[in-house]
């Protein structure tokens, strides 16, 4: 019986791997819901972590990768990954691979020039502006970053 419930938390383990990706405080999450006994569920993130197949630091990588591409700021980043159980320090590299490939003010940049068509549209300068900082502060930027590219913005589109 303990075999079989064994190979059943693997067999979902490797069920919901193979959908996406997920980190390792996600999958333990998983196979809690499923009521797993814990010892199973540790040897099961043991086995597959070392066969590679779950993988905390790549899965961070590949987040912040598609959160950068979306145009989501270094703060929100590092606020879903929090969410999805990383450790603080892998949290840490991540974000500092991230600034080193692509600066915080150019993601900013690349975020606002998304928004450009609808800030033009607005006729009051001070709205366009308010629009323009909320913007990048919802998506994570910090307060200098999305003030240094609004200025940018102004003298590109006086």
């Amino acid at each position: 019986m303990n075999d079989r419930k064994k190979k059943t938390a693997l067999e979902y383990a490797a069920y919901l791997l193979s959908v996406r990706m997920y980190s390792t405080a996600e999958l333990r999450k998983k196979l809690l819901a499923r009521e797993y006994p814990f010892p199973e569920i540790r040897q099961v993130i043991e086995d597959f972590t070392s066969k590679g197949y779950l993988n905390d630091a790549l899965y961070a990588e590949n987040l912040c990768s598609s959160l950068t591409a979306r145009g989501d700021g270094k703060r929100k980043i590092a606020g879903k990954l929090r969410m999805k159980g990383i450790a603080p320090e892998l949290i840490d590299d991540t974000l500092g691979k991230l600034d080193r490939e692509v600066p915080e003010e150019e993601a900013a940049w690349q975020a606002l020039q998304k928004k450009r068509p609808a800030l033009l549209r607005e006729s009051d300068p001070q709205k366009r502006k308010e629009k323009a900082i909320r913007h990048l502060s919802g998506h994570g930027f910090s307060a200098s970053a999305a003030f240094s590219v609004w200025e940018r913005f102004c003298s590109e589109n006086p």
